[in-house]
This record gives structure tokens, sequence and C-alpha cells, in this order.
């Protein structure tokens, strides 16, 4: 307990200290240096963390702010070190220490902009969401919320001088800011009956409340926490504020940030109220599906790189919600064995989607910036002009697909698992709700793929499709290294899960009652326990050797081939019948993203928009004229709910605004009535005289 408060305040004094050296120094050498402070603080944060979920015992500490808790338990300010939130430090620790350093080149490009400013914020931002994670009580948990949406809104209007920043970050913060309502509302529920603020406190009483404020409690905090998670129908603001944010900026919000609406959601339904009712998890598993469903499939008709990554942020968040919507179902059916296992899937996706999310953000950045577009028609060819950010973003790309042997595939191979574990219930119809499930989430891993495919391949294969593309440079060396560390974590977790797993032991009883290996449905056929947390793994220790002997031949092979000579004779590429000629012939995003498109159909209903141009031109008369082909594709959600809804609040504001007559006779008729009103309800709730 005392070396990990001694870390933690070493690490919030070095998170200060990199804040301060960007904010004073303001020139490029102390920006840098900066960074370098906060990706040092970050690992020390991390350490600290590790110190957590890595105790003799499962003995949760407090460290109290002095003078905050005498007068006024529910103002109380005090920091917890329990399981759940060392895991998600952990989770922040990593992946914010490689995005600094990635910045660390990186920023640079952002002097115009004042790199100094976003240097400092980068570091109050982390502050923020360590303060989130080790929260213990209602108001620490309130402040630390409000300052990381302050924060984060300022990193994401750093280039104000755009109006599409700008609308896109006042859309996030009204949104945030009703989320914050609600997750108040949600807490202040709880808080009933208990007489304090501590999270401690609430989850002794709250689940004796009443079943209506249980409900309400949990509505308000599904609304809350999933806006910032980016669940749909709550998402708009996630594809309009992560594009606009600088790509480092972009990296945390989807990679680190989203995933503090998931520590907010398991802290309410599990730690405080102790699990719920089944509507409860058919909600969860619902929303998930759908979440899911429609990120990956809105992800396939963008040509924007980064609102392509930031719906697959939608989707991964779905993932994640499957797996807590089943667990709490499953604690509801009676089984905390396999609810261990499908919050672990859960858990282990949150951590995985830190680590590939940032990586792909951080290769979008380096290609955006050497093209200066986001849209993918214009790259092209950049795989040879910066070959370590290809292969860090084809990492990405594989790890994000679920494909072995990196780390997205475990999660997912987890969560597939738990829904099979569904079948020894002997209910049908939750065998017939995860055998849906399961094919949803087969079939979203299936065009998740897809998408990726399309989206290494149209950015970094081929030829260059704009003259900028042509001429890209690599990004500097420390952009290389944060890609580097990111990618490595990925394979690690992909081919050593059990690391992972190991992390989230002490959370897993903390939540659950169980963990991995508890049960014979959970228990592996083959397993090895980690030192000493008894974690099961999903590969055989020979399964492992064979893979990684595997990994080491095809590494020989290639280096013994890179002395090959090439054939004396090499024949054309062909294309389309011919020799290539330009980057015109070859597949487009808009072509390689039609098939699914047609097939999904009734989802796009997409809108078709062909602009005529003159057949002037040397050489063009009496040709026809040029035609240009696009395609307008508008999310249901946005359609059917959002544009109704601010339809209908215009009209109201419309017809109110007639109120507004200038007469003060008017507004004192207005005065009058409200008044008589007020007193006529306060005499019907009394039930006497006011």
């Amino acid at each position: 307990m005392i070396l990990s408060g001694l870390l933690l305040v070493i690490g919030l004094a070095g998170f200060l200290a990199a804040s301060l050296l960007a904010l004073v120094g303001r020139s490029g050498r102390w920006v840098r240096a900066s960074l370098a402070v906060g990706a040092g603080a970050a690992a020390v944060s991390a350490v600290q963390a590790l110190t957590v979920l890595t105790g003799a015992d499962l003995a949760t500490g407090a460290l109290a702010i002095p003078g905050t808790t005498a007068a006024n338990p529910l103002v109380a300010l005090a920091l917890t070190e329990d399981p759940l939130g060392a895991f998600f430090l952990l989770v922040v620790s990593v992946s914010g220490a490689a995005i600094l350093i990635a910045s660390i080149g990186y920023i640079d490009r952002y002097v115009a902009h004042g790199s100094a400013r976003l240097a400092g914020l980068l570091s109050l931002f982390l502050i923020s969401l360590l303060l989130v994670c080790l929260a213990g009580t209602v108001f620490t948990f309130l402040v630390a919320w409000e300052g990381m949406t302050l924060l984060s809104y300022f990193l994401v209007v750093h280039e104000h001088r755009s109006p599409e920043t700008r609308r896109a970050g006042f859309l996030y913060l009204a949104m945030s800011q009703a989320g914050t309502a609600a997750i108040l509302t949600s807490l202040l529920l709880l808080a009933t009956g208990s007489g304090t603020g501590t999270f401690a406190g609430i989850a002794r009483s709250a689940p004796g409340l009443p079943v209506g404020i249980l409900d309400a409690a949990f509505v308000a905090a599904l609304l809350g926490f999933g806006m910032k998670a980016g669940l749909v129908p709550l998402h708009i603001w996630l594809p309009e504020a992560h594009p606009a944010a600088p790509s480092n900026v972009s990296a945390l919000l989807s990679g680190v940030m989203i995933k503090m609406g998931i520590l907010g959601l398991l802290r309410v339904l599990f730690e405080l109220m102790g699990g719920g009712p089944e509507w409860w998890a058919d909600l969860l598993l619902a929303l998930g599906a759908l979440a899911s469903l429609s990120g990956v499939l809105s992800a396939l008709a963008q040509h924007d790189l980064k609102r392509l990554l930031a719906y697959h942020s939608i989707e991964n968040i779905g993932i994640i919600l499957l797996g807590v919507g089943a667990a709490l179902l499953f604690l509801d059916l009676g089984d905390p064995a396999l609810a261990a296992l499908a919050l672990a899937a859960a858990l282990l996706h949150t951590w995985n989607h830190a680590l590939f999310k940032p990586l792909l953000f951080l290769g979008a950045g380096a290609a955006v910036g050497a093209v200066g577009t986001r849209d993918m028609e214009r790259m092209g060819g950049l795989a040879r002009r910066m070959p370590a950010v290809g292969v860090g973003f084809l990492v990405g790309a594989l790890a994000i697909s679920g494909l072995p042997p990196f780390n997205g595939f475990v999660s997912e191979w987890l969560l597939f698992h738990s829904f099979f574990g569904a079948f020894a219930t002997g209910s049908v119809a939750t065998e017939m709700l995860f055998a849906a499930l399961a094919g949803i989430l087969a079939l979203t891993s299936g065009l998740a793929a897809y998408c990726f495919v399309k989206a290494f391949g149209i950015v970094f294969l081929g030829r260059p499709r704009s003259e900028p593309a042509a001429r890209a440079a690599a990004p500097p060396g420390t952009l290389s290294a944060g890609m580097g560390i990111l990618a490595g974590f990925c394979a690690l977790l992909g081919v050593a899960p059990f690391l992972a797993l190991a992390a989230m032991h002490r959370s897993l009883l903390e939540l659950t009652g169980a963990s991995l290996g508890s049960g014979s449905v959970v228990a592996f056929p083959t397993a090895l326990p980690s030192p000493g947390a008894g974690v099961s793994l999903p590969f055989a220790p020979g399964a492992v050797a064979l893979l990684l002997a595997g990994m080491l031949l095809v590494s020989w092979a290639l280096w013994r081939l890179r002395g090959v000579p090439r054939r004396d004779t090499v024949g054309p590429a062909w294309e389309c019948g011919g020799e290539p000629t330009t980057a015109r012939a070859e597949p487009t995003a808009l072509g390689y993203a039609q098939p699914i498109e047609h097939l999904f159909h009734p989802y796009y209903r997409p809108r078709d928009r062909i602009e005529l141009g003159g057949s002037e031109g040397p050489g063009r008369a009496g040709l026809a004229p040029v035609v240009g082909f696009g395609r307008e594709i508008e999310e249901p959600v946005r359609k059917y709910l959002y544009h109704p809804l601010a339809g209908g609040l215009l009209g109201a504001a419309r017809a109110t605004s007639r109120l507004q007559s200038g007469r003060i006779h008017a507004y004192l008729v207005y005065m009058f009535v409200t008044l008589v009103g007020l007193l006529l309800l306060l005499r019907l709730v009394g039930g006497g005289s006011p």
C-alpha cells in the first residue's frame, strides 16, 4: 500500500511537471521533453497499477484527501486502489505512454496551431483519466469525469479555425454534458439512504433499494456512460469529434477515453448494484449487437480514413458490451463461472482495443499528414514510402479483424467460448439467444476483415493516387517507435494472453465471485495457471511454442531470401487486360465497398450522385461529357431519429420565441400565471394549503 501510494504521487507529479514543461517552455525542445516526461509518468502509473493487481491479498486501500471528509461525507475526495480501477489504470498507462512517445515527433506539425498547448493538455488529460480510474467517492468521480470531458473538448477543437472542427466540438460537449447529468442522476439515486458518498458505502446499501429506484439508476447509468462510450444510438458525436481532432488525440480518445464509459458501467452494474434482473442483460445484449453490426456497416461505407476508424470504435464498444451483457445474464442465471469468462472476454477486448486502435489512428495520422487529406482515394502506395508505418497499420488491421496470432482474436475467441457455454444452461430461449449473438459476432468480424482489406489496400498498396502521395516521406522515428510498442503488445497478448488474464484475475473475483478455471464449463482442456492467479490459458503451451517456432522459421526464410537475385526477365504488370498506366485503373474505395452496400441496401439506402462535366479540352472534341460518380450514405439513426428530433426541437423553439413579444405587460402575465400554477401544484402535492 505504501509503495503503490508513493508511485501514485510520483505519477501525478510527473504528469503535472510534463504539462508545466510544455506550457512554460513553449519551444520545440521543451515540448518534446514534456512528452518524454509524460511517457515516463505513464510508465510509473502502470507499475502502480501492477502493484495493486499483483497484491498478496484482496484488501483495497483508500487515499483520502486531507480536510475533505469531515464536513460532509457526500463531497469527500478520496482515491481508492481497487482491482477494477487498477486494471483500467494499467490499460490507460500502457497506451498513454506509447501515444506520448509517438507524439514526440508527430506534434511538430501542429506548431502553427500551438504544439505547446497541445502537449500540455495531453498530460493534464491523462491525469483526469487516472483520477477517473481511482476515484473512491461520487464527488471525486464526478470532478474527475467533468475534468476529463472539458480537457478532451479542448483537445478536439485544437484546430479551432476550422468550422467543421468547431461544430464537432460543440456536438461533443453538448452530448457529454447531457451524459454527465444522467451519470449524476444515477449515482445520486444509488446513494439514497447510504448516508455517504463513498463507493464502498453505496455498494453496501444500494442492493436493498426499491426495484423502481434501481431500474431508474440503471437506465440513467446506461445513458450517461453509453454516451461517453459511443454506444448506439448515443454515438453521433464520435464519428464527428474523432476525425476532427489531431491524430494523436484521436488515438487517446478512441483507444482510451471511451473505455471510461465501460469502467463506469461496470462499477455501477457489478460493484455498486451487484447485478440486476434479466431484462437489464437483455437490453445490454441488444444494444451491443446493434452497435457492433451498425458500426462495422457504417465503417465500410466511409472513404475518410479517420472516420472509418471512428466507426470501428463503435463496433468494438458493441463487442465489449456483448461480453458485459452476457456476464450479467449468466450471473442472473446463477452461473458465476460462465459470467467470469464472459466478463474476462469483455475486459480483455477493452485492453486489446486500447492497443490496436491507437496503433491504427497513429498510422492514419502519418498517412494523412504525408498526403494532406483524409480521403482514401487520394492516397495509395504509402507502404513503400513509410514501410514502418505500413507494417504497424497492418498489425493493427489484423488485430482489429480478429485474426491470429494477434490479440483481437483471443478476446473474440473467449467471447465465442462464453456464448457456446450458454448451451449448458438447459434453457432453450437462452441457447437461441446466444446462437443468434454468435452469428452476429461472426458476421461483424468478417465484415471488419473485409473493411480493413479495403483500408490497407487502398491507402498503403498500389500506386500513389495523387501527387502528394507520390512525394510522401516517412514520419519521425518516434512515431514509428510508439507504433512499434503498441504492435508489440498486440502480438504479445495474442500469443501469451495469460499475461492479461492474470492482470484481471482480482477484478473478476471482485465483480463475479469467480475467475477463469472456476467450474467445469470454463475449464480448458489444456491449462497453464499463471503464477498465483489460477488463470487458464486458451492455448496449450505446446501450441504457443509451435506458433513461435513457425514465426521464427518464416522470419529466417525471409532473411535468407533477401539476397536472392531478381530474375533477368521481368515481365510487365498486368492490369485489366493490359499494361497499367495510371492509378485510375486500380480499384477504388467506393468500388470495393459497393458489393456490401448492395447486400445491405435496406441499411444503407445510398443516394448516387452523377456529375456531368464539359467536353472541352485537347483531343476531346466530339466526345461525350466527362462523368463523375459519387455516393452519399446517411446513417439510419441520424435520418430516422436525430433529424426528426432536431426538427421538432427547432419547431418548438420557434413557437416559444413568439412569447418574446418585448412587452413588459406580457411578461408580468407570464410570471403571474407561473406563480399561480406553482401554488396549485404545491397544494395538490402537499394535500393542504401551501
